[in-house]
């Protein structure tokens, strides 16, 4: 299957840190107020005429040539209009640097997709960025990051720069740096490089690939006849554009063998890559790290002198998610809110937890019961939501993290019968409702109903899922099954255990009193509730031969210590409710 565009770079930057080199143009910064450089010469013309009581027709380029009889030339504009450096830097700083006033309202000020690569660079993807920009967002960007670029605007610097392969970001700025007036301008001025800013593009072009955004390629003669000599293909070329690329722009992408992608704008773009790419870091953590977290588990809770090993080990694993959790990838308050943002939050909580769901279930399967407070401290911990406001879907939402941990642990200690473990994730774990302004169990929110809102139910990444009735549950079903394939190896045999885990889930909802008439129904409701039984009846069911078994056992049963108060009596009672409620939910399911 071939991969979309966005996905192929986020991939290649993974694999390659380092290798590519990032073009950024004017259309960077516009969106930060900065005006393009020939804006500020027109502008600057507009002055002269201006300070001639002229108006500068048909246009001010024109005009100037008609009057001083030459092209409008940046520096010699400047001459005119400023004669020492300090009366320069005076009449530019309005241009690139902003008021008190600008700065509060974000004007002339790194934008999202500044800071966005300051973060690529600070994580090791790009380190080398070529601008054709004057201005100096993408350096404050960086610094903000805690990172000095070696900058290169002109052949002075050059001269005694440190070699790129020996710095950590290198900003090569192509056309100048506003506070030196010898940046490019006109066409002519565009039209040549120095023989020394010649080579150094020749070796960049050569040695690394190329991401272009903000750039159309129309009027920089000298870089686009750069980009066209340099015989190396070794590394493609990915050019970002919110339109039609221009035909200059078509040019090289041909030549370079490269690859559109469309974007919405630099900021979003930017934004969305770093999240790709925190993404498969996660992914690369966790399948690097998570089978020594889960042997350190295990070696841990044989040995009760590592006891105090064993609680590191899950409250670092904790501040690690917690931290993220509480990072902006998790904010409440966008601006939009699509089926494709819920999916893509909702892989991304998938990865971030890989590590400590696998840690969770081996403790809950194979310890005897003197760490079980572990389990309940880690659900308690993962229900303090960072965020009480925003929208529906993504405050609750939050719940997740903790539903994931509780079914992978809650399943696994079901399958070694561990009901100690099981009520150190279902019955034990409380925390402080905001709302009712104390502490309720936090089985009022490990389910999947209680998640899921409005329509959220139907926006799982699931096929179809809009015409399944227990569509999460069906996720869960298949997403835990590779990493609960050691505690429960066969297939029928995982099969019965999930459903028996979410069936006293709902058993334990009513048990605590949470409501009277509904409990959360997971994919036992579909495959044996309602007038149409699917399979067989809940009576002739794994789940009724588990439950009828517990209740021989009487006080003698595990289960019903931990969860029905040592009554048998009270099992049957909590049973025959919820057998009411699944006959009552289900019976319009299809």
């Amino acid at each position: 299957m071939k991969l979309e565009p966005d996905l192929k770079l986020a991939m290649t930057l993974r694999e390659s840190p380092g290798v590519y080199a990032l073009l950024i143009g004017s259309g960077v910064s516009r969106a930060a107020g900065i005006p393009t450089g020939w804006e500020i010469v027109l502008d600057l013309i507009c002055e002269i005429a201006a300070a001639s009581k002229e108006k500068p027709v048909p246009d001010p380029a024109t005009w100037y040539q008609s009057q001083y009889g030459e092209s409008p030339d940046y520096s010699r504009i400047i001459d005119k209009l400023a004669t020492t450096q300090t009366e320069r830097m005076n009449l530019l700083r309005a241009y690139f640097e902003p008021t008190p006033e600008e700065k509060q309202e974000g004007i002339k000020t790194p934008t999202n997709a500044h800071k966005a690569i300051s973060k690529l660079v600070k994580n090791g993807h790009i380190r080398l960025i070529l601008t054709t920009n004057f201005d100096r967002l993408i350096e404050q960007a960086l610094e903000e990051e805690g990172i000095t670029p070696d900058v290169i605007s002109s052949d002075d610097d050059l001269k005694g720069a440190l070699p790129y392969v020996h710095s950590k970001c290198t900003v090569v700025k192509l056309n100048g740096d506003y506070r030196d007036t010898r940046i490019k301008n006109t066409a002519e001025e565009l039209s040549t490089y120095s023989q020394s800013y010649n080579s150094l593009l020749d070796r960049i072009l050569d040695e690394f690939g190329l991401i272009v955004c903000g750039w159309s390629g129309e009027w920089d003669t000298a870089l686009v006849q750069s980009i066209l000599r340099c015989p190396n293909r070794r590394f493609s070329l990915f050019w970002l554009t919110r339109r039609e690329p221009t035909e200059e722009a078509k040019r090289l992408i041909d030549a370079r063998h490269g690859e559109v992608i469309t974007i919405k704008s630099a900021d979003q773009f930017f934004s969305e890559l770093n999240e790709k790419l925190a993404s498969l870091r996660e992914l690369d953590r966790s399948v690097l790290s998570t089978a020594v977290a889960v042997s350190a588990v295990k070696r841990y809770i044989v040995e009760p002198q590592q006891r105090i090993r064993l609680s590191d080990l899950f409250h670092d694993e904790l501040d690690r998610v917690c931290q993220e959790l509480a990072s902006d990838r998790f904010g409440t308050r966008p601006d939009a809110l699509t089926r494709e943002d819920f999916q893509g939050r909702i892989r991304t909580y998938d990865s971030l937890l890989d590590q400590l769901i696998a840690m969770s279930a081996a403790l809950s399967h194979y310890d005897t019961g003197e760490n079980s407070r572990l389990l309940t401290r880690c659900l308690e911990r993962l229900m303090q939501f960072p965020r009480q406001d925003g929208l529906h879907k993504l405050i609750y939402l939050q719940g997740y993290p903790a539903l994931l941990v509780s079914y992978a642990a809650g399943i696994s200690a079901l399958a070694a019968r561990r009901f100690n473990n099981l009520a150190a994730v279902l019955r034990e774990p409380t925390y402080r409702d905001h709302v009712l302004n104390k502490r309720i169990p936090v089985a009022f929110m490990i389910n999947t109903w209680a998640v899921f809102v409005e329509e959220s139910y139907t926006w799982i990444p699931r096929e179809n899922a809009g015409s399944e009735s227990t569509a999460v549950s069906n996720y869960l079903f298949d997403l835990l099954r590779p990493k609960l394939r050691e505690y429960a190896p066969g297939n029928e045999e995982y099969e019965e255990t999930f459903d028996i885990f979410e069936y006293l889930l709902a058993l334990n909802y009513l048990e605590l009193g949470i409501s009277e008439t509904e409990a959360p129904i997971g994919r036992h409701g579909w495959k044996y509730g309602g007038l149409r039984v699917r399979f067989r009846s809940l009576d002739d069911s794994p789940i009724a031969d588990f439950l009828r078994g517990e209740i021989r056992r009487g006080e003698d049963s595990e289960l019903i210590r931990n969860f029905f108060s040592n009554d048998p009596s009270r099992l049957k009672e909590i049973d025959q409710k919820y057998h009411e409620i699944i006959e009552s939910t289900t019976r319009m399911w299809t």
